[in-house]
């Protein structure tokens, strides 16, 4: 049954991915600067799905003084649910941290753009190193599938998490 269960999530993760990453639109070609998920991960490499059994993920992110320059987090959801007021929704019923305080004096992170193509959040440079852990939780006691049944009338809403270069984040400002 466990098998069966991994398989299929598995499965879900990566019809998720082919999605996301089909669907590449280039704001700017001459400098390959891309503004959408599959982008993202394809230019980072740091990424996590949000699993709908859980409350929370975390996953590390590079900052700009290592390997490639990562200024911010996209959040995506797959193509049959990316529209802005989903992504608007969903932006109210989680969380989205790291470990450094911002501007506000806490580690959690505002959105800098939320669009059909997802939502970007930025880190703040003032106080951080050379890289972060992004904390991911669900306001409430919800899981995130809990959160996820709740924003569409689509069913298997799948999400995914990136690392966001400071060029594709200035692409979304």
């Amino acid at each position: 049954m466990k098998l069966k269960i991994i398989n299929k999530l598995f499965f879900s993760v990566a019809l998720g991915l082919t999605t996301l990453a089909s669907t590449n639109i280039h704001a700017n070609s001459d400098n390959n600067v891309y503004i959408n998920s599959g982008d993202w991960i394809k230019q980072s490499g740091d990424f996590v799905t949000l699993d709908r059994s859980a409350k929370q993920v975390e996953f590390f992110v590079h900052y700009p003084q290592l390997r490639g320059g990562n200024c911010g987090i996209g959040l995506a959801l797959n193509r049959r649910n990316s529209y802005t007021k989903i992504y608007q929704k969903l932006i109210k019923k989680i969380t989205v941290s790291n470990i450094y305080p911002t501007d506000s004096e806490t580690g959690e992170l505002t959105p800098v753009s939320v669009s059909n193509k997802g939502a970007t959040f930025a880190f703040n440079f003032d106080a951080q190193y050379y890289g972060t852990i992004v904390t991911i939780s669900t306001k409430g006691s919800k899981t995130f599938g809990e959160v996820f049944d709740s924003l569409s009338a689509f069913d298997n809403v799948h999400a995914l998490a990136s690392a966001v270069s400071c060029k594709q984040l200035d692409t979304q400002k």
